[in-house]
Formats: C-alpha cells, sequence, structure tokens
C-alpha cells in the first residue's frame, strides 16, 4: 500500500499534462541590458523549507515543484523594475514581428562604462509546458539577432528544435530546425520567410500558418499565458473594461464583487455605461451603499485606490482561473498594505493552477509577516558601477529566528540609502 500511495501522486500529475495545459516558468537570466551588466538570474525553484509548500508551489512534473509567487525589493534606481521590464521585453521579441524589417531592436545595453555598449545582450528563459522542460535563449545586439535557439527536454538531454544563427556575409540569419520539430517543410520555409534580422524565429513561427507542433505550442503560451507588464502608472480602467467584455463577463463581475465585499468596500454593484449615445467610449458606474439607500458614482468620482484595487482583484481573477505569468510593477500604488497583503493571500490559498506573480514592491511590512516564505523575496542592488545585481533572501544566511524586517532595516540584508543630513546649505 505504501508504494502505491507514493506513485498515485505522480500519476495523478501525469494525466493532468495530457489532458490540462500547465505552464510555469523556471528560470529568467539576462546580460546587459539598461542598468543590468553581467547576467543575473531570477528563479523559481524551492528551497528545502516545507512552510507553506502546497500554497505556494505547483508540481510541474512528477517531483519537481516551481513557485507561484516572487517580491523584488529595490531602492528606487536599483534595478526592479528592470528585470521586470527584461522579462516583458523578451515576451515580446518572441511574439511580435516589426513593423520595420530595418528598426533598431529597442533596448539600450549598459552604458556605465567603456565597453559594454559594444557587448552583445543576453536572454534565456527555462520553462515547462504540459511536464516538458524547454529552454528559449538569444543574443543580439541593438541592430541584429545574433542567435537564437529553442531546446526542448523529453528526456535528460536537451533535444534542438530550432536554431539560428547570423551570417554577416550574407546580411541575414540562418536557421536550422530539429527534426524534433515536427515541422513540414512548407512550414520550414515559411517560417524563415518571415524571419528578418530584427524579428525572432519565435515571433515568425506566430506569422506563418503551421501546424501544431512543440515549437507552436511555446509560441502559445508565450503569447497567451505570459502577461504584459503592468506599471504603476498605468491606468487599470481600460483593462477592466476589456476583461468585462469576455465571453465570462458575469463570472467575472460576481468575482470582483465578491472580492470588494471581502475587503470592506461598500460597493454593491457596477456596470458600464457608454458617455454619450453617439460615441463607443464607456465609463464604469459603481453602485454604493449610503446613509438612506444606494448611490451611483462614476468612475471619475471614485479614489485612486479603489480603481487600483479593482484592477488588482481583475488580475487575481486572471491569476486564479486562466493559469497565467503575470509581471507587476509597484504593485502596492494606492493600495493600503492590509489590502496589499490580502490579495497575496487570497491568491495563494486559492491558485490551484500554475499561474505565477512577479511583482516589485516598497513596503517593508511584508518582511514582517510569518505566512512570506524567504525563498519568493529578492533583492536588487546597484554598485559603484551603477550596475544592477539581485540576491535572494533565502541565500542571505539569515537564521531562521531572526526578524527579516529588522534585519532589512538595519542594513544587513542589503546596503540600503544613505540619505545625509537633513539639514540643507544655503
Amino acid at each position: 500500500m505504501s508504494f502505491i500511495n507514493a506513485i498515485i501522486p505522480s500519476l495523478i500529475v501525469s494525466l493532468l499534462c495530457l489532458t490540462k495545459r500547465y505552464a510555469m516558468i523556471q528560470e529568467f537570466q539576462v546580460s546587459n541590458f539598461y542598468s543590468i551588466r553581467e547576467p543575473i538570474s531570477i528563479n523559481f525553484l524551492p528551497s528545502s523549507d516545507d512552510k507553506m509548500l502546497d500554497y505556494y508551489t505547483h508540481e510541474v512534473k512528477p517531483g519537481l515543484r516551481l513557485l507561484k509567487l516572487g517580491i523584488i525589493y529595490g531602492a528606487n534606481a536599483s534595478g526592479k523594475t528592470t528585470v521586470l521590464e527584461a522579462i516583458s521585453f523578451f515576451r515580446d521579441f518572441m511574439v511580435k514581428r516589426p513593423d520595420d524589417k530595418l528598426k533598431d531592436m529597442g533596448f539600450i545595453p549598459f552604458m556605465l562604462d567603456n565597453y559594454s555598449r559594444d557587448k552583445n545582450t543576453s536572454m534565456r528563459m527555462i520553462f515547462f509546458i504540459d511536464c516538458e522542460k524547454y529552454e528559449l535563449k538569444c543574443e543580439c545586439n541593438e541592430k541584429v539577432v545574433l542567435s537564437e535557439q529553442l531546446t526542448v527536454y523529453t528526456s535528460s538531454r536537451p533535444t534542438l528544435l530550432y536554431q539560428r544563427s547570423y551570417i554577416p556575409e550574407m546580411g541575414k540569419p540562418n536557421i536550422t530546425f530539429g527534426s524534433k520539430a515536427g515541422l513540414s517543410k512548407k512550414s520550414q520555409n515559411a517560417i524563415e520567410g518571415n524571419t528578418t534580422n530584427n524579428c525572432s524565429v519565435m515571433a515568425a513561427v506566430g506569422a506563418s500558418n503551421i501546424e501544431s507542433t512543440r515549437v507552436d505550442k511555446v509560441f502559445q503560451y508565450l503569447s497567451q499565458n505570459v502577461l504584459e507588464m503592468l506599471y504603476p502608472r498605468m491606468t487599470v480602467m481600460e483593462y477592466i473594461k476589456k476583461q468585462l467584455k469576455n465571453p465570462s463577463q458575469k463570472e467575472i463581475k460576481s468575482f470582483l464583487l465578491q472580492v470588494l465585499k471581502a475587503s470592506d468596500f461598500n460597493i454593491v454593484d457596477f456596470y458600464r455605461s457608454k458617455k454619450d449615445e453617439l460615441e463607443s467610449e464607456e465609463d464604469l458606474i459603481f453602485k454604493h451603499t449610503g446613509d438612506g439607500g444606494e448611490f451611483t458614482l462614476n468612475e471619475e468620482l471614485e479614489s485612486a485606490g479603489t480603481k487600483r484595487f479593482l484592477g488588482m482583484a481583475t488580475i487575481l481573477y486572471k491569476l486564479i482561473h486562466q493559469n497565467c505569468f503575470f509581471p507587476v510593477d509597484g504593485i502596492e500604488t494606492s493600495i493600503h498594505y492590509e489590502l496589499f497583503s490580502y490579495f497575496i493571500k487570497v491568491f495563494l490559498a486559492n491558485s490551484e493552477g500554475s499561474s505565477q506573480l512577479l511583482m516589485t514592491t516598497h513596503d517593508i511590512n511584508l518582511l514582517d509577516e510569518v505566512f512570506i516564505r524567504r525563498d519568493v523575496v529578492w533583492f536588487t542592488v546597484k554598485n559603484e558601477s551603477g550596475a544592477t545585481s539581485i540576491k535572494r533572501l533565502s541565500a542571505s544566511g539569515l537564521h531562521r529566528t531572526m526578524s527579516v524586517y529588522n534585519a532589512y532595516r538595519q542594513g544587513k540584508l542589503v546596503k540600503l540609502p544613505f540619505l545625509g543630513s537633513i539639514f540643507l546649505e544655503n
């Protein structure tokens, strides 16, 4: 019986891999990208800590779990947003074809020395789709993609799906497809025809009418499940309205109202309304309970915090129901800490799929919470040369009985900004 009990969970995971798509990112590495000079990586492999393991992780293949959450701290201009921007750039580069084949790549290498600006930028992502491990990497300068490669691990050894290199003499890329790519000669020719010097092979896959293969499966994951980055300055109202136009809008709206009610907002309903009969632009109208009944307010009259939290609740719906990777910068913007903490708890308690949330924040109150695992916390630091590095809390050597919050405030984890005298010179 003990043997049967041991193999049943693995069998269940294997069956899920066959019946429902689960995909997660294991690691992302980048070098020579804005403030990042030397290679840095962020990964979602959990430490040996078994604290709340079922809430924090998802089993992507028998015996391998990945974390659902990543939290990046750092001083202003330390590079924490740049880490998210690198992932966002990689995603866009892999799924979007440039509208001009002579267009620059759209990033800047490290500029605070005399040699990095002439070096290449490298990116690599390791991820799982349907229990299979993939590695996608590229190297480029500001003008040209120099190399690109996709491999899959159907066993302990990698199998090449495609490889691309740049031939300066010919001024164009050379693409080789592996036998396991499953692409017909017609599909290979179509992909080659759509691949320009500033366009990834993966983006060319999306622009070509090809058969369903592992290569196409990777494109679908990156384009549909790795979501665009959400910045603090971005308005969330249009995003909310867009989600409410989905066929499942009743389920989304019911979920949002439930979260708003649990978070002690006095909003009992909201709905879309056209600003003018002749215009297509819409407002959100909120219905509140007040003294003597229910009253409606236009979205312009709602607080920034209310609108931001509604946006976060919409993100929460996606994370719980749609198995996605979501990078969010300054997630606590305009939100009270208790709501911020509640958001994370609801995500961890209700997300049974493979969704992942990678966020940046300045709110160090979270470091004082007992429910936060140390392996989900990262710190970005800039050295004297202005280059960004990243450190993981679980690798800091901090004793498990010591307060993370106090250690951070005392500068034991990372060097805190020195603000100098409060008195200014005349």
